[in-house]
């Protein structure tokens, strides 16, 4: 697939800046894979490149990202986050506003890994230590981030309002959904009835602020190299209440647990009726928020229905 002159260009400045100062492109070969955030299409490009005495391949990804997404990157990259590499055709001296997309090379965090041979419980202390890492470099930098827009209820409201409650009637309608998950309906209503007055608990916390990816689903958490957890796709990352992230990610006591002690080593304390209270909530609202594909996709689907039911235990509270 042949690719236009701004993305070599980019492809080569990238490998030039992370890689080698001196690397020079060889061949590049261009693949489509699956759409990403909001239908974004994304390319995977095979990139062999000299350097002295030396020749060499990588895998690099491209996007049309918004400028959201890249900042929020090179200001995690800058303080040594678990996020890929990237650079941007975008400058600062270009005045995008903050919907607008411009090109953008990232890392291929995952394209040498192997996903039946995993070490489940040191990925898991490695995601704890990196996610944690990320909130306790951005806690309380409200001024410091002031480019990065706050959540908010209007957020919520199209969550669960657009996303969430039209899917959720659908689903109602068949008979086989209600044999299997009628005894979550009504405790499921009732929390969606109380989640906009709920969750004014978490994002009006002030003791809890910082930078958050807020789109942790298991897609956007990825492992390089079977050893090392890496967090990609920013693009609806915001500053508000760190359960908002950690809600989805710690889901055990020993996770959690792992978590808050990260957090205490930075004089980061919660009470444990304050967090339990703003986990609770936070997993109802992420619950419902994520169940959202599974309605429309459990009946075709082969892994929607086990990931439904954990996002309606999760609003239950199991």
């Amino acid at each position: 697939m042949e690719i236009n002159h701004e993305l070599q260009n980019l492809l080569q400045r990238t490998i030039k800046e992370y890689i080698h100062p001196a690397a020079e492109i060889l061949n590049i070969e261009t693949t489509p894979i699956h759409s990403g955030t909001q239908a974004v299409r994304l390319m995977r490009h095979h990139v062999q490149f000299k350097i002295p005495d030396q020749i060499s391949s990588i895998s690099l990804v491209s996007k049309q990202a918004a400028r959201i997404e890249q900042q929020v990157l090179t200001w995690l990259y800058s303080q040594k986050a678990n996020v890929p590499f990237s650079l941007s055709s975008w400058s600062v001296s270009d005045h995008l506003e903050a919907e607008e997309r411009s090109l953008l090379c990232i890392e291929d965090v995952d394209y040498q890994t192997d996903y039946t041979n995993l070490d489940i419980g040191l990925l898991q202390k490695s995601e704890i230590k990196a996610l944690s890492h990320i909130h306790i470099s951005n806690f309380g930098q409200k001024k410091a981030l002031s480019w990065l827009p706050e959540i908010d209820t209007r957020y919520v409201e199209k969550m669960i309002g657009e996303y969430w409650k039209p899917q959720w009637q659908a689903a109602k309608q068949y008979e086989h959904f209600i044999a299997l998950f009628g005894d979550y309906i009504p405790i499921v209503e009732s929390a969606a009835d109380a989640i906009l007055k709920d969750i004014q608990h978490v994002l009006n916390d002030q003791s809890s602020q910082t930078l958050i990816h807020n789109d942790l689903n298991p897609g956007n958490v990825l492992v390089r190299q079977n050893t090392e957890v890496i967090f990609i796709d920013w693009e609806e990352a915001k500053y508000g209440s760190l359960f908002l992230d950690i809600a989805m990610r710690c889901r055990t006591p020993e996770q959690m647990n792992d978590y808050r002690d990260l957090l205490s080593a930075k004089s980061i304390e919660f009470t444990d009726h304050h967090w339990n209270q703003l986990y609770t909530i936070a997993s109802r609202y992420l619950g419902l928020r994520y169940m959202t594909w599974n309605l429309g996709a459990w009946t075709t689907q082969s892994n929607a229905k086990d990931q439904l039911r954990g996002y309606l235990d999760m609003v239950a509270g199991r």
